[in-house]
């Protein structure tokens, strides 16, 4: 195994996933996939119980029995369905940890036995950080922009209240983002402490949810980025074996440069292959290829497996995603429309960035899923391309089989309802603004 090649693809994301108790995922390289071992499963069970459990079920509760407000319901209710819908992925993570770490260290470890291009994985990397960061980032907005709207209110509603007299009934004091609060927190200490609990469930939840589905593009990249290689050892197997023959004959007292009389050298492998057949024979020339045609039909095959495992454990993640996106990207349209009517309004610059986050969502599964279809459909052309008519028949009959493999559409798909690509995006946003148009007709 190459010492210099790329290492520990998810570095990032084990670190927030381990920080938000969502298991303290190893490395496949450490060969240990004890998730919770020792304290740390107190510590996962205390911060979910504190921040999934007790303030989402707050969040949950508050635009039924909260105040009764068509802008603050809507916008609350985008939270909510992406909060709570949340809880199917988390179920995933907690009991289908070993599954994805079974994905994780085939696409990491297992790989590594075939093929590889080390330029094409450190480029996934590279992109996938991208994809974490400018999440995190809208993410940081949105939860930075609560809060200070949050301050702001608070500082007019103490200069409201300094220019009243006690004979007049005080209006409430208002919360950054709504949730349902069972207890008096109007007093000083009391709405101190409250707001930091809310702005902490705000970061704790939003970084789960922000750290799952940036973890699973993720994966569906490197999948993507492995379909790739593949494509490229197919392309170069011929050439390969031919090189590698060359450079062993080449340590002896030889004449490379020999063009046997009417040998037509159609390219550099054709002379190097009419130097060979002087010095090896045509079945061992054969079993050469054979070999290094069997480590490409491995490589197909363990990619295939590892596609179809990941869109069994993840299926009703991806149904999940549907879900709250449609609902979410719904709900934050009617309060873009609401908001707009100031543009100097903190809120509209909440609820623009929670609008982009939603999009980057739900498009990351989208948008990666299509890729990974993409690129697996493109291993049949790269088995066209292999020089297949240079080969004896024996081998031309198992690159055939192989190129009816490679024919068969490889999608992910949500629960087998609909396949993760472009299609199910743009569905996903007319269905979202065709509820956004019947809500804003039904305002008018």
């Amino acid at each position: 195994m190459d010492a210099s090649r790329p290492k520990r693809y998810f570095a990032l994301h084990y670190i927030l996933l381990r920080f938000l108790g969502l298991g303290w995922w190893h490395h496949p390289d450490e060969n240990d996939m004890r998730n919770f071992h020792g304290w740390y499963l107190y510590y996962s069970l205390i911060t979910e119980l504190i921040w999934v459990g007790i303030f989402v079920a707050f969040e949950s509760i508050d635009p039924f029995i909260g105040e009764k407000n068509l802008d603050r319901f809507m916008f609350n209710l985008a939270f909510v369905v992406t909060h709570d819908l949340t809880i199917i992925k988390l179920y995933i993570f907690f009991f289908k940890n070993a599954d994805i770490q079974t994905i994780v260290r085939t696409l990491e470890i297992d790989m590594q036995e075939y093929y590889q291009s080390n330029e094409k994985i450190r480029r996934t990397i590279k992109i996938t950080k991208i994809l974490t960061g400018s999440f995190l980032f809208f993410g940081w907005i949105i939860i930075g922009n609560t809060s200070v709207y949050g301050i702001i209110q608070d500082i007019r509603w103490k200069k409201e209240i300094s220019r009243m007299n006690n004979s007049i009934t005080k209006p409430c004091r208002v919360l950054p983002q709504p949730v349902y609060i069972p207890w008096n927190y109007h007093t000083e200490e009391m709405f101190i402490l409250t707001f930091i609990f809310e702005s902490l469930g705000l970061l704790w939840t939003g970084h789960i949810v922000m750290t799952i589905d940036t973890f699973i593009g993720s994966v569906i990249l490197h999948m993507s980025c492995q379909f790739s290689i593949l494509q490229e050892a197919f392309l170069t197997a011929y050439d390969r074996v031919i090189s590698k023959l060359y450079k062993e004959i080449q340590g002896n007292e030889i004449n490379t440069n020999i063009d046997p009389e009417g040998d037509i050298c159609y390219d550099e492998s054709a002379k190097k292959l009419s130097v060979i057949k002087n010095y090896r024979s045509d079945k061992e020339i054969e079993e050469a290829l054979l070999i290094e045609l069997k480590s490409c039909f491995k490589q197909h095959q363990t990619l295939i497996r590892c596609v179809e495992k990941f869109s069994l454990t993840y299926s009703y993640g991806f149904v999940t995603q549907l879900l709250s996106s449609m609902a979410a990207i719904c709900g934050v349209m009617v309060q873009v429309s609401v908001d707009a009517s100031s543009f100097k309004s903190i809120r509209l610059v909440t609820s623009l960035a929670f609008f982009a986050a939603m999009i980057i969502q739900l498009a990351i599964q989208c948008f990666t899923g299509n890729e990974l279809t993409y690129q697996a459909s493109l291993v049949a052309d790269a088995v066209m391309q292999c020089k297949w008519e240079r080969m004896p028949p024996r081998l031309r009959l198992l690159v055939m089989i192989t190129l009816l493999r490679a024919q068969k559409p490889l999608n992910l798909t949500a629960a087998g309802f609909t396949n993760m690509d472009n299609n199910c995006f743009v569905s996903i946003i007319k269905a979202a603004y065709s509820y956004y148009a019947v809500i804003s007709n039904q305002q008018v």
